[in-house]
């Protein structure tokens, strides 16, 4: 009885986000190269309402996304050309 009252639940908030009625947070995803001795070159800076968007404009997985989001750097970002990913909620 509990699992179909949490379905429900989860049902009807995601019927809410689709009409707009609960607003996630919206996220800024910048990723640039930190050259040495010259400035960031900029390679994407956008805005987008959810992580869902952003995984289909990088076209990546969701889950790779939230992990992006959620985790600090990784000891395989600490090379010197590979490009630094900022996401950042935007506060409203």
């Amino acid at each position: 009885m509990l699992y179909l009252w949490l379905y429900l639940l989860v049902k009807i908030q995601n019927q809410f986000k689709d009409y707009g009625l609960i607003r996630s947070r919206m996220y800024n995803c910048k990723i640039y190269h930190n050259l040495p001795n010259k400035d960031n070159i900029i390679l994407l800076d956008i805005n987008v309402k959810n992580l869902r968007e952003l995984a289909n404009e990088l076209d990546m997985s969701y889950q790779q996304v939230a992990d992006l989001n959620s985790r600090g750097i990784r000891k395989y970002q600490k090379f010197k050309y590979f490009p630094k990913i900022e996401i950042t909620p935007i506060k409203k």
